[in-house]
């Protein structure tokens, strides 16, 4: 299940890597690769939303190894069935911020595993990604406040990059090169390989 998910994160970073191209040869403007940062990254943040409700559901209706720790406190026979139940008449359950799993995660398994794996830095990590997605994809002036105190913090960038776009295609470290989109990726692929081991 990781497997697809991170195929995926190198999918976009192919894309991402033709952007930087074409931007470097003046083929398309520097709004057009922000704009493109913004959509990989709201992709990525959509898809592990969707790899931890497809391994929750999964591990429920046993179609995904669970390992001797993942004990679910119920199981079902049909994954429309233990979708229904998770949803519990709402039409979507939250994920993230990654306290919604593991509420939700306690109830249905013992001990909350798989979900229960992630260490409180990795969930302190998710909750950033979350301010991130949140200024990007809402643009409101709370959020790009807490984008701005809680992400942005000290870090010593440059006025272009005080933006959520700019922010991620800011460099996250010089060598090797990295955006910061980067390495939120690589986050993601971490996470998806943990959750789904």
């Amino acid at each position: 299940m990781s497997d697809a998910y991170i195929s995926r994160l190198q999918r976009f970073e192919r894309a991402r890597v033709r952007v930087e191209q074409l931007l470097a040869v003046g083929r398309i403007s520097r709004s057009d690769a922000l704009l493109f940062y913004e959509g990989i990254f709201l992709r990525a943040v959509t898809l592990f939303e969707g790899l931890l409700e497809d391994l929750f559901v999964g591990v429920l209706v046993g179609g995904v190894d669970r390992g001797r720790r993942v004990v679910p406190r119920v199981t079902f026979k049909s994954h429309s069935v233990a979708r229904d139940v998770m949803l519990g008449g709402r039409s979507y359950v939250e994920w993230l911020p990654y306290h919604h799993t593991d509420r939700r995660a306690g109830a249905f398994f013992r001990g909350g595993f798989p979900f229960s794996n992630l260490s409180r830095s990795e969930k302190r990590e998710l909750g950033r990604i979350i301010l991130i997605r949140n200024a990007v994809a809402h643009q409101s002036r709370a959020a790009l406040r807490q984008f701005e105190v809680e992400v942005i913090g000290a870090i010593p960038l440059m006025p272009a990059e005080r933006t959520p776009a700019g922010y991620l295609r800011s460099n996250f470290r010089a060598l090797p090169a990295q955006t910061r989109y980067e390495n939120i990726a690589n986050t993601f692929a971490t996470l998806a390989r943990k959750l789904c081991s």
